[in-house]
């Protein structure tokens, strides 16, 4: 599947298996020794209850018991984000299907006592973060594996990476990805309006940046699954040791301006990855949609361009990430 795919109608979704579990374990930050919370969701039999995360309602059991001895495990990182739980949904859906998945929440670019309500100390879409995050990423999928109860459960073949923005590039990263930091200067001052890559300092620290970060593949990840990445630190030839299956999500008004580069990564990959263009999608569209009583404290994370349905759009997603990951992970229906 390497070209663009329509919207396919609603249909009835895969049958969720077992109910979902919570737990919440933690890593330290490789950069700083600070403590940052991973949420782990997994298949389980208990009986549920509603609980409240952020803005969302969740039906799930705390600290519920594992259903199965053997499972996959996806890792989900969206990057420094003010909504961390911005995915949940995906994850229930693979968690009441047999999956584990852990939702890794990244510092945010934040300098070490930083104040996130002030923005003083905020270095997202500074070059100092973009090495930090693929760190991260490892360093949480050490935590889950060192876990107890739930670490010797995972099955280490069959390791998955779903990336969303800035997630997708430490994705890529951590498969082998060869990151150039020194490129966001450019980035910036072709694109100076980006808020998310391009906020003040960003340039001016650029300059002491290595110019080129060294290869960090993890030999655990066996599959990628990436939404609107940012493709915009990888120079020619970057991504030649990404050799995993790559399916790739690009929302067609997600990156009006190309500062992402999205189409870019697609160029980049060794193998042609499994394409979606999804139509009439904005870039906030693969995230799970707010509750309409919370949705003014989200901003444009929440909005969408006229016409585009996200719920619907969900509907259709949620069952496209499970069929990919047991596919590309051989994990049993």
């Amino acid at each position: 599947m390497t070209g663009l795919l329509p919207i396919l109608p609603a249909r009835a979704e895969t049958p969720a298996q077992f109910r979902a579990a919570v737990s919440q374990i933690a890593y330290a930050d490789p950069g700083t020794g600070k403590t940052v919370p991973i949420l782990l969701l997994y298949p389980t039999r208990d009986p549920v209850q509603p609980i409240r995360r952020g803005p969302y309602h969740l039906n799930v059991a705390p600290e519920g018991g594992p259903a199965l001895n053997s499972m996959p495990l996806v890792m989900m990182t969206q990057g420094p984000a003010r909504n961390g739980l911005a995915m949940v949904s995906v994850a229930l859906f693979l968690a009441r299907r047999g999956m584990m998945t852990a939702i890794v929440t990244h510092l945010g670019g934040m300098e070490p006592g930083a104040d996130p309500g002030t923005g003083r100390g905020d270095r997202v879409g500074t070059v100092p973060l973009w090495p930090e995050l693929p760190l991260q990423l490892r360093a949480a999928l050490d935590a889950v594996l060192a876990s107890s109860p739930m670490g010797f459960r995972v099955d280490r073949q069959r390791i998955g990476v779903l990336g969303y923005a800035a997630g997708g590039h430490a994705a890529l990263a951590v498969a082998g990805g060869v990151a150039e930091p020194g490129r966001l200067a450019q980035v910036c001052t072709t694109h100076p309006d980006n808020s998310s890559l391009c906020p003040a300092g960003a340039k001016t620290t650029a300059a002491a940046a290595p110019k080129r970060l060294e290869a960090a593949t993890d030999s655990r990840i066996r599959s990628l699954l990436l939404m609107d990445p940012v493709g915009a630190l990888f120079g020619d030839g970057a991504l030649s040791r990404v050799t995993v299956p790559v399916r790739l999500y690009e929302a067609e008004k997600g990156d009006e301006s190309g500062a992402l580069q999205v189409a870019r990564v697609r160029g980049l990959l060794p193998r042609p990855p499994e394409y979606d263009l999804v139509p009439g999608a904005g870039h906030y569209a693969f995230l799970t949609p707010v509750p309409a009583s919370a949705a003014a404290r989200f901003g444009a994370t929440v909005q969408d361009p006229p016409g585009f349905d996200r719920a619907g759009f969900h509907a259709r997603l949620n069952d496209e990430v499970l069929d990919y990951f047991r596919r590309t992970l051989n994990a049993a229906p």
